[in-house]
């Protein structure tokens, strides 16, 4: 029963390594240096992205619903002055899904940074609680 009780306010939480990257001559990328993560939790479609060199900022990544163009965009958001709406997004780059040589990797163009590449396979799988169960369940005591 016990653990019925843990695994109900689990979430499944996967990270995902973003690079900077080199091409070579024949169109491969190799990694040179790791300049992030992103994570998404199981059952949500919007990753976040995190820089080592914007400690502060949090960036998303969703899949793109107008087609024709990238497979996905890169958003900011910001608190938004409207009391109707809770935040307003920025569009500040696109992800695009390589193939051939290069499959398995995505690369993160911004519109005022230099591309980036991030692994579409995780690099760890974790189990986390779940803020929304967090916040509810009252604490224990010991």
């Amino acid at each position: 029963m016990q653990a019925l009780k843990e695994a109900i306010g689990k979430v499944t939480v996967y990270r995902f390594d973003i690079f900077k990257g080199e091409v070579d001559q024949t169109g491969k990328v190799h990694k040179v240096k790791s300049v992030g993560s992103s994570y998404i939790r199981e059952g949500l479609n919007t990753y976040t992205v995190h820089l080592k060199t914007f400690l502060k900022d949090t960036f998303y990544l969703i899949q793109n619903t107008r087609l024709p163009g990238p497979d996905f965009v890169i958003l900011s958001r910001e608190a938004s002055q409207n009391p109707k709406r809770k935040y307003y997004w920025n569009n500040i780059g696109e992800g695009v899904c390589l193939d051939g040589e290069n499959k398995g990797i995505m690369k993160l163009t911004w519109d005022v940074l230099p591309d980036l590449y991030m692994k579409v396979e995780p690099i760890s799988v974790t189990e986390a609680q779940d803020q929304e169960t967090q916040q509810t369940q009252p604490e224990q005591a010991a």
